[in-house]
Protein backbone atom coordinates (compact mmCIF):
# COMPACT_ATOMS: atom_id res chain seq x y z
CA UNK A 1 0.00 0.00 0.00
CA UNK A 2 2.95 2.20 0.98
CA UNK A 3 4.58 1.17 -2.25
CA UNK A 4 1.79 2.34 -4.00
CA UNK A 5 1.37 5.73 -3.17
CA UNK A 6 4.28 6.73 -3.33
CA UNK A 7 4.10 5.65 -6.64
CA UNK A 8 1.23 7.66 -7.06
CA UNK A 9 3.30 10.73 -5.40
CA UNK A 10 6.54 10.72 -7.83
CA UNK A 11 3.56 10.02 -10.92
CA UNK A 12 1.46 12.83 -9.60
CA UNK A 13 1.20 15.38 -13.14
CA UNK A 14 1.10 12.38 -15.18
CA UNK A 15 -1.58 10.87 -13.46
CA UNK A 16 -3.37 14.45 -13.61
CA UNK A 17 -2.96 14.91 -17.70
CA UNK A 18 -3.87 11.14 -17.93
CA UNK A 19 -7.13 12.33 -15.98
CA UNK A 20 -7.88 15.22 -18.35
CA UNK A 21 -7.37 13.47 -21.07
CA UNK A 22 -10.53 11.96 -22.96
CA UNK A 23 -9.68 7.88 -22.96
CA UNK A 24 -10.88 7.33 -26.53
CA UNK A 25 -10.30 10.96 -27.88
CA UNK A 26 -13.82 10.46 -28.79
CA UNK A 27 -17.34 10.45 -27.01
CA UNK A 28 -18.70 7.25 -25.16
CA UNK A 29 -21.71 6.43 -26.19
CA UNK A 30 -23.67 5.84 -22.77
CA UNK A 31 -27.46 4.65 -22.33
CA UNK A 32 -29.59 7.32 -21.57
CA UNK A 33 -30.91 4.95 -18.57
CA UNK A 34 -27.39 5.80 -17.25
CA UNK A 35 -26.76 9.03 -17.77
CA UNK A 36 -27.96 10.20 -14.33
CA UNK A 37 -25.28 7.78 -12.58
CA UNK A 38 -22.51 9.27 -15.04
CA UNK A 39 -23.60 13.13 -13.96
CA UNK A 40 -22.99 11.68 -10.41
CA UNK A 41 -20.22 9.93 -11.32
CA UNK A 42 -18.52 13.07 -13.13
CA UNK A 43 -19.10 15.29 -10.19
CA UNK A 44 -17.63 13.16 -7.63
CA UNK A 45 -14.50 12.66 -9.90
CA UNK A 46 -14.21 16.69 -10.14
CA UNK A 47 -14.89 16.64 -6.14
CA UNK A 48 -11.46 13.89 -6.20
CA UNK A 49 -9.18 16.15 -8.10
CA UNK A 50 -10.24 19.31 -6.68
CA UNK A 51 -9.19 17.48 -3.44
CA UNK A 52 -6.41 15.66 -4.60
CA UNK A 53 -3.28 17.79 -3.60
CA UNK A 54 -5.22 17.91 0.06
CA UNK A 55 -5.45 14.42 0.29
CA UNK A 56 -1.83 13.95 -1.09
CA UNK A 57 -0.98 16.79 1.48
CA UNK A 58 -2.26 14.36 4.45
CA UNK A 59 -0.18 11.55 3.24
CA UNK A 60 3.06 13.31 2.94
CA UNK A 61 2.38 14.78 6.93
CA UNK A 62 1.89 11.12 8.31
CA UNK A 63 5.59 10.92 9.09
CA UNK A 64 5.23 14.07 11.24
CA UNK A 65 2.74 13.10 13.14
CA UNK A 66 4.50 11.55 16.27
CA UNK A 67 6.15 14.83 16.52
CA UNK A 68 3.06 16.77 16.24
CA UNK A 69 1.36 14.58 18.79
CA UNK A 70 4.19 15.43 21.13
CA UNK A 71 4.02 18.83 20.61
CA UNK A 72 0.42 18.93 21.04
CA UNK A 73 0.15 16.72 23.99
CA UNK A 74 3.36 19.35 25.39
CA UNK A 75 0.66 22.51 25.00
CA UNK A 76 -2.43 20.20 26.49
CA UNK A 77 -0.14 20.16 29.34
CA UNK A 78 1.01 23.57 30.32
CA UNK A 79 -2.99 25.10 28.75
CA UNK A 80 -3.68 22.69 32.17
CA UNK A 81 -1.35 24.17 34.45
CA UNK A 82 -2.24 27.68 33.06
CA UNK A 83 -6.31 26.62 33.76
CA UNK A 84 -5.34 25.52 37.70
CA UNK A 85 -3.48 28.80 37.79
CA UNK A 86 -6.33 30.74 36.89
CA UNK A 87 -9.23 28.91 38.61
CA UNK A 88 -6.10 29.86 42.23
CA UNK A 89 -6.74 33.48 40.82
CA UNK A 90 -10.30 33.02 40.69
CA UNK A 91 -10.45 31.69 44.02
CA UNK A 92 -8.47 34.14 45.72
CA UNK A 93 -10.51 37.26 43.98
CA UNK A 94 -13.36 35.88 45.28
CA UNK A 95 -11.66 35.19 48.61
CA UNK A 96 -10.61 38.95 48.73
CA UNK A 97 -13.82 40.35 47.66
CA UNK A 98 -15.70 39.02 50.58
CA UNK A 99 -13.07 40.05 52.90
CA UNK A 100 -13.41 43.51 51.43
CA UNK A 101 -17.33 43.06 51.78
CA UNK A 102 -16.51 42.15 55.60
CA UNK A 103 -14.18 45.10 56.17
CA UNK A 104 -16.64 48.13 54.36
CA UNK A 105 -19.80 46.29 56.36
CA UNK A 106 -17.56 47.14 59.65
CA UNK A 107 -16.36 50.72 58.76
CA UNK A 108 -19.16 52.70 59.66
CA UNK A 109 -19.63 50.98 62.69
CA UNK A 110 -16.03 51.23 63.94
CA UNK A 111 -16.81 55.30 62.85
CA UNK A 112 -19.68 55.49 64.72
CA UNK A 113 -17.53 53.92 68.31
CA UNK A 114 -14.77 56.07 67.34
CA UNK A 115 -17.21 59.15 67.07
CA UNK A 116 -18.71 57.98 70.33
CA UNK A 117 -15.35 58.01 72.22
CA UNK A 118 -14.12 61.80 70.79
CA UNK A 119 -17.92 62.64 72.23
CA UNK A 120 -16.97 61.15 75.88
CA UNK A 121 -13.34 62.41 75.60
CA UNK A 122 -11.77 59.26 75.78
CA UNK A 123 -9.63 59.53 72.79
CA UNK A 124 -8.39 63.02 71.18
CA UNK A 125 -8.59 63.18 67.70
CA UNK A 126 -5.99 62.79 65.50
CA UNK A 127 -4.93 64.75 62.54
CA UNK A 128 -4.64 62.50 59.32
CA UNK A 129 -1.59 62.24 56.95
CA UNK A 130 0.78 63.72 59.67
CA UNK A 131 3.82 62.91 58.98
CA UNK A 132 6.85 61.16 61.27
CA UNK A 133 10.14 62.46 59.47
CA UNK A 134 11.90 65.23 61.36
CA UNK A 135 13.69 68.04 59.32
Amino acid sequence: MNNHLEAVLKEKRSLRQRLLKPMCQENLPIESVYHRYVVHLLEMAVTFIEKLETHLETIRNIPHLDANLKKMSKALAKMNILVTETEELAENILKWREQQKEVSSCIPQILAEENDLHKHGIITPSLPFTSKVHV
